[in-house]
């Protein structure tokens, strides 16, 4: 099939090089031509693990322009995959009736049947209320003459290609059969995912449904820590540990433990961060309250992953016995394998030191550039992780790099400043003899 789809960002640029990878030709729109040629000449972009490999193994089914409209001509199936960014009191969807209109346009002339699908995360009733108005007027045809369908993502940052080509799930909101039909076959290659079709606004909801629910996890697991930091003795790890053995959670399947990776996001640390999980809760809170739901627990679950971060970094404060003037943070990217730095619990410890006239040390082995431009000479980057924990008085563990693990106690140590403390907030330390550190202090306990 022919493919043409708006946006080179996360989603768009894994949905076209995996697309591409099964066969398909596949058209990438982007207005920043600066992406574009980077394309062109088989670069990424966008930092994600096996991105590139699958690029430059595709270039000759991928076909990256500016021009929307032959790209949309050649096309059968035409994917909507561009920013929706929070304004603060909803999801902005410019860019969403940007594509609408220029795909509606582009198809005035034309009669062949087509599927436009939004991949973009949206709130419910956008493909239908939006996307599908503006193209049918613009377009100038019938409802029957164009498919619409709502087909969210579900990619992990770090993990995007293997999600995308190992689906568990793949969730079709379609208008008509005929768009049914050429959704299938458009993912007629993952024969293992269970396929939920649906209509287009029960989509839209599956997707922030989904998240909220992981953010949610996490934000329950960090109220809970809390209570566990006030109590002696009492460790959350423990806590959790416990909770996860029930067989409701962790069922007993032929004898055998089979533990959920969602018990992994039973664990203390500083918040959730990224771009989806923060956005997404928020722009569903908004539309409950656009809704007139009377809930707390999306609002509440926000407050409480905001707070998080300033929680940490007092605890870190107030261990410390004498005024704090340098802090190191280890991890500015919101998680493992990125260099996306949106929303990290690391980049929020570095703007609450610099808020209080600290200086900072920063190191990560991925989002250092991105870290670099967004604080503009007002933090000193490292390359190695001991150089910034030098002359540091507190060092904060913010993102769980493996490389970190491979720090022995004793070079940790020599680097340390006699009365430094660290905080380790994802536990990647946690089985390290504490009596090997000077002062440690895990989250949760």
């Amino acid at each position: 099939m022919k493919i043409a789809i708006f946006g080179t960002g996360y989603v768009g640029l894994v949905s076209a090089v995996c697309l591409a990878e099964k066969g398909n030709i596949v058209y990438c729109i982007d207005k920043d031509l600066q992406k574009i040629e980077m394309l062109k000449n088989g670069e990424s972009p966008i930092y994600e693990p096996g991105l590139d490999v699958l690029l430059e193994k595709n270039r000759d089914k991928i076909f990256p322009t500016i021009e929307a409209q032959e790209a949309i001509i050649e096309a059968d199936v035409i994917i909507i995959a561009v920013g929706t960014p929070f304004d603060g009191q909803k999801i902005d969807l410019t860019y969403i009736s940007q594509a609408a209109i220029e795909i509606g346009k582009a198809l005035r002339n034309s009669k062949r049947y087509r599927t436009i699908v939004v991949k973009s995360t949206v709130i419910p009733g956008t493909t239908e209320n939006l996307v599908m108005p503006l193209i049918l007027e613009h377009s100038q045809k019938a409802i029957d003459q164009i498919g619409f369908c709502m087909n969210p993502e579900f990619l992990r940052e770090g993990k995007a290609i293997e999600d995308f080509n190992n689906p568990d799930r793949i969730v079709l909101g379609v208008t008509s059969k005929k768009a049914s039909q050429q959704m299938l076959k458009l993912y007629s290659g993952f024969s293992n995912a269970v396929m939920v079709l649906t209509n287009p606004t029960s989509a839209e909801m599956i997707k922030y449904t989904a998240n909220s629910f992981l953010a949610l996890t996490i934000s329950f697991s960090n109220e809970i820590a809390r209570i566990c930091e006030t109590l002696t003795g009492v460790d959350s790890e423990v806590i959790f540990h416990g909770v996860a053995l029930d067989k409701r959670i962790s069922p007993i399947i032929d004898g055998r433990l089979i533990r959920p990776e969602l018990t992994a996001y039973l664990k203390a640390g500083c918040g959730f961060g990224g771009s989806c999980f923060p956005k997404d809760v928020k722009a569903l809170a908004s539309f409950e309250k656009q809704r007139n739901v009377e809930g707390a627990l999306l609002s509440g679950l926000i407050r409480i992953n905001d707070s998080q971060v300033e929680h940490v970094f007092n605890m870190g404060i107030k261990n410390h016995k004498k005024k704090v003037s340098r802090i190191a943070v280890l991890g500015t990217a919101f998680k493992p394998d990125t260099d996306d730095i949106r929303e990290s619990p690391g980049i929020k410890i570095i703007q609450l030191a610099l808020d209080n006239n600290m200086k900072v040390n920063v190191q990560d082995y991925i989002a250092s550039e991105n870290t670099r431009g967004k604080f503009n000479g007002q933090i000193e980057i490292h390359k190695y992780p001991l150089d910034a924990v030098k002359n540091s008085d507190i060092v904060f563990i913010t993102t769980a790099w493996e490389k970190y693990l491979k720090i022995s106690d004793a070079d940790f140590e020599a680097n340390l400043k006699r009365d430094a403390i660290v905080v380790d907030t994802r536990s990647i330390y946690k089985k390290r003899p504490a009596k090997k550190w000077r002062i440690r202090i895990g989250v949760g306990k």
